[in-house]
């Protein structure tokens, strides 16, 4: 084997892991954008004719410059098909026992997760394990929701029912730039659900104790515990979050502020949280002083971490930060050099063959974009500036942690929740010191929980210590200008931020020209791309009918501003938010404008009927398109079509389904153009 200094050593020589990650991540996209066009045996057979390939090419002279090509050609292509066939395996869709492929009238599940109650139902995770009629075992992970109907829920997880075949797929609202909460599930294997009233769900064996895990039933008991000794409910479900991972009782508005002031990372179980329970378990061997028994630290700390991160639900993010600080570990204990980056591609490439789809996840991208730009650049910031004073140099540690760490996530955080906390520096300080000060106090209401006086004296004192913390994050959060909170970047415009970053960096540190040449012309491109985005946002007219529940939506939008059409005045303002924001974001149009009370719209050349009753059909005149804003039948739509010869006939929300679904097929038979905004999405004109 070769030797030579580190510092002369390519990039990805010092870090080999970084050439295998490549096509394994090339091989997990080419699967999920062009899995139904290729079989599994052909690239099974890709996969291992390449191997042998490469097996051979590597036992070939390796000066010839044919055999390095052929060595590096036949690698990739094995490891891209490795990936695909990894990402075959994972898919539930392709197991013979997926129970969407049986065909029983009735199924048994068994609840995986606790029930989470939402405004109407309540949501239980299951596990399909079987079939009614006998027809042989069944897999496959599905949601049923259960219609309160003002009764309590009577099962709880384990618990395993029998529930109808009324399956339906999960499919998204069709809302303009909303979250694709179907692609989301179905990355997690989950495709199917069904809502429920409680008398359509039978019991059919209760849970015991010994039929949930340890790890689960510890996880149940901390949550418990929190709960019973914290009494306010927003206070209990970010320290629910924070300790355990349970994120069902976060409060929505303390998610927001903290999402908005940069520290939404303390919530997520994470490298920050490892590092600090290490710490905690450091400390207590902290007896251990002689030199050669300090490996015993990091050997003792590696089941107690992954037992937290088991408790924790193993988030993807947990996960990572776990298996990385194990590599780290053993490397200490061992005695052996490490090298960061490369453990870090390391890391990132066990966890993407044990779970492939996790490279969409949010939070794996975010928290390995953290470590990354952590490892490339606190070094560089720290040293701008070495504090004299102990408490000032720690302090601008961790300043300085949070500064190289937005470096590489600022730009993902901008493309994913489109905004940029300008107090970030601030905020993290503050924060990671909170997150001490509550993990530990949230430890010793758990190890006390058994005296009573003290565990509720540690939850007073919980209470009290998140409350002024909330307090002045929501006080920060005001300090962010509003049109940071509704940022917009494409895909292209990532890759060309990261590509200006990459070239200023190189530049800096290693003076190279032709980095801050690339730097500059991918600035001239993402600037030349903003002000195209800017023209075209400018000079937009649209019309949009949102899919919001049982009740209608509807905006016009003309250049940067918004105008209501129409709305339910009865709903939540915060649940329209959270479909109205991402449009107004993507659009580039959240500022208001003039109030418009016209039922009859002019638009891109077209007109469009507002209707909120039944027309007077005495009037015909010519429409494009007809908004139908009341309980409308057949007959309705079939004198709307005589009155107006509209080409487009939008049916809103407020039809229940099944006469959705029948008016649907009866137009089709008369020749409407009927697009029902609850099965096809919201319109957009």
């Amino acid at each position: 084997m070769k030797r030579w200094p580190l510092q002369q050593a390519w990039f990805w020589e010092r870090a080999p892991f970084f050439r295998l990650l490549l096509p394994l991540i090339a091989g997990i996209l080419l699967y999920d954008n062009i899995i139904s066009s290729l079989n599994y045996t052909p690239i099974l057979l890709l996969a291992i004719t390449a191997g042998i390939s490469f097996a051979i090419a590597s036992l070939m002279p390796s000066q010839k410059t044919v055999f390095w090509y052929l060595r590096f050609g036949t690698l990739h292509i094995a490891l891209i098909s490795a990936a695909w066939l990894l990402c075959y395996h994972n898919d539930v869709r392709q197991d013979e026992r997926y129970f969407n492929q049986s065909k029983s009238l009735a199924y048994i599940a068994r609840i995986t997760t606790p029930p989470v109650e939402k405004e109407k139902t309540w949501k239980l995770k299951t596990e399909v394990i079987g079939t009614t009629d006998g027809t042989g075992s069944t897999t496959g992970d599905a949601f049923v929701y259960i219609y309160k109907n003002k009764l309590p829920l009577l099962f709880s997880q384990g618990d395993t029912i029998i529930v109808p075949a009324k399956w339906q797929t999960i499919q998204t609202r069709g809302n303009p730039f909303e979250f694709d909460y179907a692609a989301y599930c179905n990355r997690h294997n989950i495709y199917f659900q069904q809502f429920l009233a409680s008398d359509e769900v039978v019991l059919y064996n209760t849970a015991s104790q010994k039929d949930i895990s340890w790890v689960q039933r510890l996880h149940n008991k901390t949550v418990g515990i929190l709960e019973q000794y914290i009494k306010d409910e927003k206070v209990a479900g970010l320290m629910q979050a924070m300790l355990v991972g349970e994120e069902a009782n976060l409060d929505a508005d303390i998610r927001q502020a903290y999402t908005e002031t940069g520290i939404i990372h303390i919530i997520a179980i994470s490298g920050s949280h490892i590092s600090f329970f290490f710490i905690i378990i450091a400390f207590l061997l902290g007896w251990i002083k002689h030199k050669k028994w300090k490996w015993v630290k990091y050997i003792a700390a590696i089941p107690l971490v992954w037992l937290y991160v088991a408790m924790s639900g193993a988030p993807p993010s947990a996960v990572r930060a776990a298996l990385m600080f194990s590599i780290l570990g053993i490397g200490f204990a061992l005695g052996k050099q490490s090298h960061s980056l490369n453990h870090l591609f390391a890391t990132a490439f066990i966890l993407l063959c044990a779970e492939p789809m996790w490279l969409y996840a949010i939070g794996f991208q975010l928290s390995f974009i953290a470590v990354l730009s952590l490892i490339l650049f606190y070094r560089p910031i720290y040293k701008w500036h070495v504090p004299v004073n102990r408490i000032a140099r720690l302090l601008w540690q961790v300043a300085a942690a949070s500064i190289a760490a937005e470096v590489l996530v600022a730009p993902l955080v901008v493309y994913y929740f489109h905004l940029f906390p300008l107090s970030f520096i601030v905020a993290n300080v503050a924060a990671y010191l909170f997150m001490g000060l509550a993990l530990i106090a949230g430890m010793l209401l758990v190890a006390c929980s058994a005296i009573q006086p003290v565990a509720a004296a540690i939850g007073e004192g919980i209470t009290y210590i998140v409350s002024v913390f909330n307090k002045w994050v929501y006080t920060l959060q005001e300090f962010n200008p509003l049109s940071f909170s509704f940022l917009q970047i494409n895909m292209v415009e990532l890759l060309l931020l990261y590509l200006i970053i990459t070239g200023v960096a190189i530049y800096a540190m290693q003076q190279k020209k032709v980095a801050l040449y690339t730097a500059l012309l991918s600035a001239i491109i993402f600037l030349v791309s903003l002000n195209i985005n800017e023209w075209n946002a400018l000079h937009q007219q649209r019309l949009i009918v949102y899919n919001m529940g049982k009740t209608n939506h509807i905006e016009l939008i003309q250049g940067k501003r918004y105008s209501v059409l129409h709305t339910d005045t009865s709903l939540d303002e915060r649940k329209k938010n959270y479909v109205l924001k991402p449009a107004h974001t993507g659009y580039s149009a959240w500022r208001k404008g003039n109030i418009v009370k016209n039922d009859i719209v002019h638009i891109n050349g077209k007109t469009v009927l507002i209707l909120n009753n039944k027309p007077a059909t005495n009037e015909p005149f010519q429409i494009d398109c007809v908004i139908i804003n009341y309980k409308a039948d057949a007959e309705d739509l079939q004198n709307i079509k005589t009155a107006f010869s509209p080409q487009q006939i939008v049916l809103g929300n407020n039809i229940p389904r099944n006469q959705t679904s029948a008016l649907v097929e009866q137009t089709q038979h008369i020749g409407i153009n009927l697009w029902a905004v609850s099965r096809k999405g919201a319109f957009v004109l």
